[in-house]
């Protein structure tokens, strides 16, 4: 089984947590690939993957309702239909509010789109307000959150 963990991260902290997941993927028998949300388009973007991730920081700016605008582009950019077949899910870091409400949002914006939907993904607490700058790393236990909704969802896409 193959999955493909995409993402926007102006910091890094939103790679971290991408990385983190796939290391749970992986430690499940998962092959995972880990790419950036910037050009990718359309529903060919995802061929060859079982499990399609969706990682974004969390903008006050944009409400709390839309990932960013790269992640955003990309689930626009697949037709309804377009995650058929597909497990999926949704995480987020903030350094603010509105983590969990983002994450809630993307997944009813995946399932939407027809795919299978692993709920409860991670919203991970780091990073500075605006991101003006780095800010602090992510706690260990949002790591391990990570990690564990990697092997969560592998589980549930049936390895």
């Amino acid at each position: 089984m193959n999955a493909l963990i995409v993402y926007h991260s102006k910091t890094g902290h939103t790679r971290q947590a991408a990385d983190d997941i796939a290391r749970g993927l992986v430690s499940e028998g998962v092959e995972a690939d880990v790419k950036a949300a910037d050009g990718l388009s359309g529903k060919g973007a995802l061929d060859g993957y079982d499990i399609v991730l969706f990682g974004t920081p969390t903008y006050g700016n944009r409400r709390y309702n839309l990932p960013a605008k790269p992640v955003d582009d990309l689930m626009k950019s697949l037709a309804p239909g377009g995650l058929e077949g597909k497990t999926v899910g949704a995480f987020t870091v903030f350094a603010g509010y509105g983590g969990g409400k983002l994450v809630t949002n993307m997944e009813g914006s995946l399932a939407g789109l027809g795919g299978k939907v692993v709920g409860g993904g991670p919203a991970v607490k780091a990073g500075a307000p605006l991101s003006l700058w780095k800010g602090p790393d992510a706690k260990p236990a949002d790591t391990t959150a990570c990690e564990e909704f990697g092997r969560k969802v592998a589980r549930l896409a049936g390895i």
